[in-house]
């Protein structure tokens, strides 16, 4: 009994360390451009918006289709006023986000990959971004305005205390089939005879 608690203990012990290192790609992939024009496939319009994890390589959408990226982890980029951002569900995948400002997108809720320059005086600390003291939108739920921003403040932190980078999600619970049904109706009921 005692060897399995100790082997128990370590692996509890050696995902707890993986869960605060930070991806090798992320530095990489913060430090690429992308919507440049692909030069394999000289297509109007066809622009290098995907990032594969694995080639640790921007891409287009006709690069992915060969059989070379057919079982990689890939990540769609976004372009929203101004920045490049990724979808905030596609990133939950690979880090945690949680303390991220998110945007909204056609619908789609995304992060942002790099701050913006700032355009003003910086007025109020409590309500910008602890890196690079960027305005946030609801300070009190998010504390950085990108994904850089928080890479910046992971490498920053002093303490084990400090929240983990990557999240490492609980699975979730089955739903009943009585729950995922959501009826207009109770029990029918017939019209009355009168």
């Amino acid at each position: 009994m005692s060897d399995s608690s100790n082997f128990v203990s370590q692996v509890e012990e050696e995902v707890i360390e993986k869960r605060n290192e930070k991806p090798e790609w992320v530095e990489a992939f913060l430090r690429r451009t992308f919507f440049d024009g692909c030069t394999l496939h000289p297509i109007r319009r066809n622009e290098k918006n995907r990032y594969c994890i694995n080639c640790d390589s921007s891409a287009c959408q006709y690069c992915l289709s060969s059989t070379s990226h057919r079982h990689h982890k890939i990540l769609k980029i976004y372009r929203h006023v101004y920045k490049v951002v990724v979808s905030l569900v596609a990133m939950e995948k690979y880090i945690d986000c949680a303390e991220i400002q998110p945007y909204k997108c056609n619908k789609r809720l995304v992060i942002a990959l790099n701050p913006l320059p700032h355009c003003g005086p910086i007025l109020n600390t409590e309500t910008s971004c602890d890196i690079c003291k960027r305005r946030l939108a609801e300070p009190d739920l998010y504390r950085y305005c990108s994904i850089s921003c928080k890479v910046i403040a992971f490498e920053r932190k002093s303490s084990d205390l400090a929240p983990p980078f990557l999240s490492i999600r609980s699975p979730k619970k089955a739903l009943k089939a009585e729950q995922l049904k959501h009826k207009r109706k109770g029990k029918p009921q017939r019209a009355p005879f009168f």
